[in-house]
């Protein structure tokens, strides 16, 4: 196996594609209920072209790219049969860039196609990562500005378009927001491996800013700014200690590729024979694991999905095994243990994959304008959502605060808008905000347990 996809052979690297796709159409073809959170991002395209907008009618810390690219796909009616294909595109096109990259700056001797198929393999340890998201689509502009810094190191002049690396970045952080760490691993990554100079890093920043304000004055435009300032503050600097389950989580799921990955780095460290560009390449990576190890911090939960951005280092610190051991049968486990242990990852998922997806709607109402007071996104599937309260993280503060005038003030605005003809209630909301809001709440009744519906 190692010898088939370490050779250059085009044949060979188009029938294993084939394959690929065929197994993630196949996966398609299943027609599972979608996890969650892709449920939520189907929900805020919809949102979107409903004219609702981002952060201040959808309450929600989703990158404002990556809103765009879901909104885009409801304009166009693409289904969510369709999440695995294109998520698997989206990899295609990043495994592409991490193969060029380093067969372009020979990081490493060659390997044909190996790198192609193991950073695929990587991503795709999990079936969230079937799914495009937020961080598989920034990871792909992240990707980009690996390029261009192995570029500027390859040489012994750094040029201006290190504005293209900042440019990239701010892009990376417009689709997930906690990428913006990621500027800090491009400045010290040339600031150590290259001849970059004060001019040229604030090229870098100027490129990674201008991005941003361009958004900020997009949302400007639309009135909502304030909202985009308080999410982005919060997605990205705000650090939490994760949870004990969300670490369980993490090493399900990335734990084979996080020890081949440190092994593979290991063998780097103890291994004195290495070509100059392989070191700038290896050390790169290195501050790329750290700042990986900093983001971890701020993302909103140590699920799957969220921590895409560790793999790419660890793939290619798994490659350096698949050059340094000498001797081949060492190689070709190597292999088979990549393979042995996504499989065993998605054996264990799929047995509990009725835990992970969305669940079936329980209220019997169709085709009716909702309001959901709760994290029940089920009940969204056969009825138009109504109202900000995507995000329930995000949402139920506002009702655990009904003490704070700005609370109340902006329930008021919420509600004030929005005249859905039921309101779902499984937490026990809709009582709390009556002595608040009585002139909007004495228009509903209580139909069923928890479900109020509008009067005639």
């Amino acid at each position: 196996m190692f010898q088939i996809l370490s050779s250059k052979s085009s044949i060979t690297f188009i029938f294993l594609l084939i394959a690929c796709a065929l197994g993630i159409l196949g996966y398609a073809e299943l027609n599972l209920a979608p996890f969650a959170w892709e449920f939520k991002n189907f929900l805020i395209g919809q949102n979107l072209n409903h004219g609702f907008r981002l952060y201040q009618d959808i309450r929600d810390n989703t990158g404002p790219l990556t809103a765009n690219f879901f909104q885009v796909l409801d304009f166009f009616s693409i289904s969510i049969f369709w999440n695995a294909p294109i998520a698997f595109s989206i990899v295609v096109f990043q495994a592409y860039v991490f193969q060029q990259t380093i067969r372009r700056f020979d990081l490493m001797p060659p390997l044909g196609n190996l790198p192609f198929f193991i950073y695929l393999a990587f991503f795709h340890s999990s079936f969230e990562l079937f799914i495009p998201s937020g961080a598989i689509l920034g990871l792909s502009f992240l990707l980009l500005a690996w390029r261009e810094i192995m570029g500027q190191q390859s040489t012994l002049l750094v040029n201006d378009r290190v504005f293209l690396i900042g440019v990239y970045i701010g892009i990376a952080c417009l689709c997930y927001l906690s990428y913006s760490l990621f500027i800090f691993w491009a400045i010290l990554s040339l600031l150590f491996y290259s001849s970059i100079n004060i001019r040229q890093i604030l090229l870098l920043v100027i490129g990674f800013f201008m991005i941003l304000i361009s958004a900020g004055l997009v949302f400007s435009y639309h009135g909502n700014l304030s909202n985009f300032i308080e999410v982005y503050r919060n997605s990205s600097f705000r650090f939490q200690i994760p949870s004990y389950v969300d670490i369980q989580t993490l090493a399900l799921s990335f734990g084979p590729s996080l020890i081949i990955g440190l092994l593979g780095l290991f063998r780097v460290v103890t291994h004195n024979k290495i070509r100059s560009n392989a070191q700038k390449a290896q050390q790169t990576n290195l501050i790329w694991m750290f700042i990986s190890t900093l983001t971890l911090f701020t993302v909103p939960s140590l699920s799957v999905i969220h921590l895409v951005f560790l793999l790419p280092s660890l793939a290619y610190f798994t490659l350096n095994i698949g050059y340094l051991y000498k001797v081949y049968w060492k190689k070709e486990l190597l292999i088979w243990t990549i393979m042995g242990s996504i499989c065993w990852s998605l054996q264990a998922e799929w047995k509990n994959r009725e835990a992970q997806r969305l669940g079936k709607a329980h209220l019997s109402i169709r085709n009716k304008k909702l309001m959901v007071l709760g994290p029940q996104l089920q009940e969204y599937q056969y009825n138009q959502m109504v109202g900000p309260f995507l995000n329930w993280e995000l949402s139920k503060s506002l009702f655990t605060e009904l003490d704070q005038y700005k609370t109340i003030v902006i329930l008021n605005d919420y509600f004030g808008r929005e005249n859905p003809s039921y309101i779902y209630d499984p937490e026990h909301n809709f009582i709390k905000i009556m002595p608040y809001l009585p002139n909007w709440t004495r228009n509903y009744q209580l139909v069923a347990p928890n479900l109020y519906q509008r009067k005639h």
